[in-house]
């Protein structure tokens, strides 16, 4: 099945000129019928002037069932990202006052020993080990 002028015109979305130019310059082989038509070969044209949709350029159309399930879809994933932030806020508090608790007892860990050496300091300054057995000769 061939194609005239016209139609290959309207099936690769060129001008009529265009596609004339590319048989006379012999880019396209196309013959004339009995009445002096050209009649072009669908491969041949596709092979000059590769095909092209119309909605090559045009973002598809979503049907209303799935535009109804990508909005489900969105604000499902709304609902996680949220839910995520949330557990991310708390988990960040937590972390705070384990840490200010870590802190608290460091620092008493710091003045319990500090007033327990002060006493095995003291207590061995006094006394020692051989203060507590009084000793007469």
């Amino acid at each position: 099945m061939t194609m005239t002028l016209n139609e290959a015109a309207k099936s690769c979305r060129k001008a009529k000129g265009t596609i004339l130019k590319a048989i006379k310059e012999g880019r396209l082989s196309a013959p004339k019928d009995d009445q002096g038509r050209y009649e072009i070969d669908p491969s041949e044209l596709y092979r000059v002037f590769p095909a092209t949709t119309s909605n090559q350029s045009e973002k598809p159309a979503l049907t209303p069932t799935s535009d109804h399930e990508n909005r489900i879809e969105i604000e499902r994933l709304r609902a996680e990202v949220k839910a995520a932030n949330t557990l991310t806020e708390n988990m960040v508090e937590t972390v705070a006052d384990l840490r200010e608790r870590l802190d608290r007892e460091g620092e008493e860990r710091r003045q319990l020993t500090a007033i327990l050496t002060d006493q095995r300091t003291r207590q061995g300054a006094r006394r020692g080990f051989f203060g507590l057995f009084k000793t007469s000769m």
